[in-house]
């Protein structure tokens, strides 16, 4: 189980570094719990987000689809599972 967690944190901090770029948010906003709404970030900017993890993680996902109530855990979890599967 410490592996996943150390995996989760390295996958969190790999979002949240992209998360910070491409919305151009200041480091403290991008918590777990906070939504693309709260990040303000728009369509352009969300699928933007989306291009840039699946860059990061080669996740092989035509397009991850960040909605406006999806939370910066939820993304986190998602990319966990799909490098899970890849495994």
């Amino acid at each position: 189980m410490a592996g996943l967690e150390g995996k989760a944190e390295e996958v969190f901090a790999k979002v949240k570094e992209i998360i910070i770029r491409e919305a151009r948010v200041d480091e403290d906003s991008v918590t777990p719990d906070a939504t693309m709404n709260d990040l303000y970030a728009d369509s352009a900017t969300r699928m933007s987000i989306g291009d840039e993890l699946d860059r990061e993680f080669d996740l092989g996902v035509l397009d991850v689809d960040l909605a406006e109530d999806t939370t910066v855990q939820e993304i986190v979890g998602f990319i966990i599972e799909q490098l899970e599967e890849s495994e």
